[in-house]
């Protein structure tokens, strides 16, 4: 028997102990195995929107997902669908471990004052796990109600009519169709009553005209017929352009001009309602015109404009309704004889009250106006890139003239040209089509169309301060109200009690979206409520 040393002893334990951890080792290699992969599937709930707002918008949503692949879908709890677009819709992967994708949502707005409540629903494509969640989209507020109240006790002045201006210089005149579109009072027409034409100074161009006017009477409107400038040969200047003047020996021989144009038509089977003494007479141009002073026209109305016959004798037509033209004339009782119609045009001013004129018993025409902003009276200012906006822009302008014309008892408005691309119906340049209504012809028939020759304008006003504009007149049975919403930002709802014997209740709206679009309003309890849209316009008429 051997015996044992203590260094046998340590060798031992050495390998006794190496025998253990290989052991081990091995053992622990055989057991290893991969982790557990956890699908995860929700929405961020620390992320969630509150109520949406009823005037539409964006929302983002955070998706927490891991190991699976997923899709959103929407349905309607209640109310309407308002979601419009979810972006992404899908994602994930079965090979990506915990991530995070962030989804945006669009909607509309909610036009109704209810709400509107849909379910989001979260799914996986590659297992079971889904959540849904509920986006609540508040209804629209009530808005505070304007009262209108209408007064036909108290009347104003009678409205003669509204209309624009035919083809002055190197145009052709207006077609039957376009005279169709222009002067008809059917569905889709503007309802013109009032034609301008150019009383040329030349003899020659007069039968041209003869069928324009005969079409125009065919269609129920009266002819205005402007002169540009006398024959060359009784002027100052000798020639038809460049300012100059009337020389006074051809006084009388104008104004028998004057009459002689009126009978010509007459022998043709065509009438003219009204003549000018001249466009524009304190304006020196260097195109087709005549200057007279204030006395000068003074002197013309009284002492030759008598013997006119047959039209109405307008007076003076003056750049910006310089009542200075007139004011001798209507407060000479000889003179104020031979003058019907006080006329002006808009350019640099001179919308305003004439109590004189009603004093005396005349009307007051604005007999032209365009606006000279981007409305094409510069070259290329109005194009067919011409943003919507900006075009409605200025109609409303426009429409704000006309309201005010109305409101100082004007008793008509003739616009410039009817036909052209920055007018009522496209001429086919700068990206309009020849004879299609344009956006400023459906915004000019909310008085043209409605308001007739022969209405009178009546009281109305709101219950309570409001910044709303708009004026009131009867006829034929009717009762039209033409209401202009100017606000940028806010729709606005009128009240009005319903005219005695009036049973219904129809509004026509033109905005930079709306073409008079109809709708055909409720009647309650002897009441109608109508919504106008932010910068519009809208006709109601009872009946």
């Amino acid at each position: 028997m051997f015996g044992v040393t203590s260094d046998n002893r340590v060798v031992f334990l050495g390998l006794i102990l190496g025998l253990l951890l290989f052991g081990s080792s091995c053992s622990d290699d055989k057991n290893t195995e991969e982790p557990e992969k956890t699908a995860i599937l929700n929405f961020d709930e620390t992320a969630l929107p509150g109520d949406l707002e009823a005037s539409g918008g964006k929302v983002v949503l955070t998706v927490e997902w891991a190991w699976n692949q997923w899709d959103i879908t929407s349905e309607v709890v209640e109310g309407e669908a308002f979601i419009s677009t979810i972006l992404p819709a899908g994602g994930g992967s079965i090979k990506e471990g915990e991530s995070t994708t962030h989804v945006e949502i669009e909607y509309e707005a909610n036009d109704l004052t209810s709400q509107n409540r849909q379910k989001i629903i979260l799914s996986s494509v590659t297992n079971d796990l889904s959540e849904e969640i509920i986006l609540t989209q508040v209804g629209r507020q009530e808005l505070p109600v304007t009262r209108v109240v209408i007064d036909p006790d108290i009347v104003h002045q009678t409205i003669t009519g509204f209309g624009g201006a035919n083809m002055i210089w190197g145009t052709d005149y207006l077609t039957e169709a376009e005279m169709d579109l222009a002067f008809g009072t059917d569905e889709e027409q503007l309802g013109l009553s009032i034609y301008r034409v150019r009383l040329s100074s030349n003899r020659s161009d007069w039968a041209a005209l003869v069928n324009s006017v005969k079409m125009a009477n065919d269609r129920g409107a009266k002819v205005l017929a402007s002169p540009w400038s006398p024959p060359a040969e009784w002027k100052s200047n000798n020639s038809i352009n460049g300012g100059g003047y009337l020389l006074k020996e051809h006084y009388a021989d104008f104004a028998g001009y004057i009459n002689e144009f009126i009978q010509f038509m007459a022998d043709n089977g065509a009438v003219v309602d009204a003549v000018s003494i001249q466009n524009e007479p304190d304006w020196e141009v260097d195109y087709e015109g005549c200057e007279y002073t204030v006395a000068e026209m003074y002197d013309f109305v009284k002492n030759y404009a008598g013997v006119i016959q047959d039209a109405k004798v307008v007076a003076a037509e003056s750049l910006n309704s310089n009542q200075a033209y007139t004011r001798d004339i209507l407060n000479d009782p000889t003179a104020a004889d031979n003058l019907d119609i006080v006329g002006g045009h808009l350019y640099g001013g001179g919308l305003a009250p004439y109590p004189l004129a009603r004093e005396k018993g005349k009307e007051i025409w604005m007999t032209e106006y365009l606006l000279n902003l981007n409305s094409g009276n510069v070259p290329g200012n109005w194009t067919e890139h011409t943003d919507t906006e900006t075009i409605w822009d200025e109609t409303m302008e426009m429409l704000d003239g006309i309201h005010s014309a109305m409101t100082y008892d004007w008793n008509a408005y003739i616009w410039w040209y009817i036909r052209r691309y920055y007018s009522f119906l496209g001429d086919g340049n700068n990206g309009t089509q020849r004879g299609k209504i344009l956006k400023r012809g459906y915004a000019f028939s909310h008085y043209s169309k409605f308001i007739r020759p022969g209405y009178q304008r009546i009281d109305v006003g709101t219950a309570g301060v409001s910044t709303l504009k708009m004026t009131a007149f009867r006829g034929d049975g009717n009762t039209v109200i033409v209401i202009l919403n100017s606000s940028e930002y806010s729709e606005k709802t009128i009240e009005m009690d319903m005219p005695a014997g009036a049973n219904s209740a129809i509004a026509f709206t033109t905005s930079s979206m709306l073409n008079r679009n109809k709708d055909v309003e409720i009647v309650s309890e002897g009441k109608v409520r109508v919504t106008l849209p932010r910068e519009s316009v809208t006709t109601i008429v009872l009946n």
